[in-house]
């Protein structure tokens, strides 16, 4: 005699779940998260997913939670209160690298302003704004790269960055003006 074969995982909506179910739900949750949020109390973790309510597979009498939903409850339990914020806040090296690099583009894309205001329509379109976006920079990076970097700014020799930061949407609009472009004559 062949044994029954075995039942097919069923889904379930989170309001219809029983009390014992959801305490499951909990349980494999935590179990499949421990790692990421030691210090997490048992009712952070059973608020945030009475917030989240994910559908539930039950399996015979395991319970489990689908990876996307998961992945929704590890991001609300990163914004929890409870957790303690980093300062400074952790950052992989290659990170890092690329904080440096973008700031050290924008030094050399402020260095080139005064060579294109000499003669600003002697270069395409293109490169005016590949050169104009880097010298304006980006705030997110700026950010990173401060939190991450200590010390003097900048190239030795150079212009001084926190001058040259501080003047360049004023630069990049008289070239623009000097260019012709439309809403800057």
């Amino acid at each position: 005699m062949t044994p029954p074969p075995a039942p097919t995982p069923r889904c379930i909506p989170y309001a219809q779940a029983t009390p014992h179910q959801l305490s499951l739900a909990l349980a494999y949750a935590m179990g499949a998260l421990p790692e990421h949020f030691p210090t997490l109390s048992f009712a952070a973790w059973a608020n945030t997913l009475l917030q989240l309510k994910p559908d539930l597979w039950l399996d015979g009498d395991a319970v489990s939670i689908d990876y996307q939903d998961l992945k929704h409850l590890t991001q609300r339990l990163a914004a929890s209160e409870e957790l303690p914020e980093l300062d400074p806040p952790i950052y992989p090296d290659r990170a890092v690298y690329v904080f440096k690099r973008f700031f050290t583009y924008q030094d050399e894309a402020l260095e080139a302003l005064p060579d294109m205001a000499v003669n600003p329509l002697a270069y395409s379109s293109r490169v005016f704004t590949l050169v104009t976006n880097l010298a304006l920079g980006n705030a997110v990076v700026d950010e990173l790269f401060h939190a991450t970097h200590r010390g003097p700014q900048g190239r030795p020799g150079s212009v001084d960055p926190a001058l040259a930061r501080a003047t360049v949407h004023e630069q990049v609009r008289a070239l623009r003006q000097a260019r012709g472009e439309f809403g800057y004559q």
